[in-house]
């Protein structure tokens, strides 16, 4: 459990569910935890309650720094508010 990411930003692109769960799990991984970090949701276009498990585990992990969902828009801003994860995350307008 001990790594540690090497970026602070990603960018997803398309849908990302149930059969994306080892790679959406690697890209969070991979952001460092040692400060803010930005997720880019701008061209994503659909995710399920797995994407959205794996980020609450993100989120553990970010104890003291901010994740901003950047971008999120149509279906999945819709999920994003349904879940109340602008309690957890900056997201904005």
């Amino acid at each position: 459990m001990g790594k540690t990411g090497s970026i602070r930003r990603i960018e997803l692109d398309g849908e990302y569910d149930v059969s994306q769960k080892e790679a959406i799990a690697s890209l969070f991984e991979a952001l460092r935890s040692d400060g803010p970090a930005v997720i880019d949701l701008t061209k994503c276009t659909y995710v399920d309650s797995t994407f959205l498990s794996e980020l609450v585990k993100l989120r553990q992990r970010f104890k003291e720094h901010p994740i901003t969902l950047l971008g999120a828009s149509g279906s999945v801003m819709r999920v994003l508010r349904l879940v109340h994860f602008n309690r957890l995350f900056e997201i904005p307008e």
